[in-house]
């Protein structure tokens, strides 16, 4: 039997080709811009976490656990939770709506695993992080999250078209990378409080290679959205024009948030006791930055679709 979800790309494609700018107003609506930024956070930082533990390189603690382990659950739970409180924007979570049917899509079924080790972590957490199991269990978080981001993506531009799918960026390398620097940008800031870090430590310059990642993909993206508009004779609507230097400003100013901003704090090595206020800063600043990229690439391919 056809998936839900793919039930309703059949029924798309039998849509008018303007019925795409309708689609990526939906798809880019700032409620879906928040929870989608806010999951994939979630899932990056049960990645981050799930890989130190892993590693034996997290500091003991039963509340040095537990607190990631929550704030993540909180933000790779905000669709779930949507879609429970029948949210017009979330119909569906994954494919699911767990109202109005019992088994979930297998999109779901991956998202759902992450719970399990989870909780797992949850209950092995005594205050030492070296205990085989924890690091087992963290291993799991890891690749569960991992799997998550990568096989959700996927089912989440099935029912968009191939071009729209491209600009979204909704393929698993894009979405993990943002996932993966926001959800470090967390971890940084569930840390800082009992393990400061200096400029040059390592973990911090691990995170600002994956900031030059998230970088490369955003200019990915952009020049997928030259070749749409290429294609659709409206190029010179992306490079010249009042919209043309507007949409150049707000990419800039989305880009000092999203990623210039948070580097310039991740390098920066201020009095220990304002690196808390730093680090969530940079966090708060990768969000809303995030967000507003969603946002824009949305408002871009819509005003291009419509000529």
């Amino acid at each position: 039997m056809t998936e839900p979800n793919e039930a309703s790309s059949v029924a798309l494609d039998r849509h008018e080709p303007h019925g795409d700018a309708t689609r990526a107003h939906s798809l880019f609506s700032v409620p879906m811009a928040i929870v989608q930024t806010a999951t994939a956070g979630g899932y990056g930082l049960w990645m981050v976490l799930g890989t130190s533990l892993a590693l034996g390189l997290y500091p003991d603690g039963r509340g040095e656990v537990l607190v990631p382990l929550a704030i993540g659950l909180v933000l790779a739970s905000t669709g779930l939770v949507a879609t429970c409180l029948r949210l017009r924007f979330a119909p569906d979570w994954h494919g699911w709506n767990p109202v109005k049917r019992m088994m979930p899509t297998r999109e779901g079924l991956v998202a759902m695993a992450n719970y399990l080790p989870m909780l797992a972590l949850a209950g092995l957490a005594r205050g030492g992080n070296d205990f085989w199991a924890t690091r087992l269990a963290g291993a799991a978080l890891m690749l569960c999250s991992l799997a998550t981001l990568v096989y959700t993506a996927r089912a989440a531009a099935r029912p968009l078209p191939a071009d729209l799918a491209a600009l979204a960026n909704l393929q698993p390398f894009g979405r993990t990378i943002s996932g993966l620097f926001a959800g470090g940008l967390w971890f940084w800031l569930c840390i800082e409080g009992q393990m400061p870090t200096g400029p040059g430590n390592p973990w911090r310059l691990g995170l600002l290679a994956v900031a030059l990642a998230a970088g490369v993909v955003e200019g990915m993206r952009w020049r997928a959205l030259r070749r749409f508009a290429a294609d659709n004779g409206a190029e010179a609507r992306t490079v010249g024009g009042r919209w043309g230097l507007s949409l150049l400003g707000s990419r800039f100013g989305v880009a000092v948030l999203s990623v210039g901003l948070p580097c310039v704090l991740l390098v920066t090595h201020g009095e220990p006791a304002t690196q808390l206020l730093t680090a969530g800063v940079a966090t708060l600043s990768c969000a809303i930055g995030q967000c507003l990229e969603h946002r824009l690439y949305g408002v871009a391919y819509a005003q291009l679709a419509t000529g």
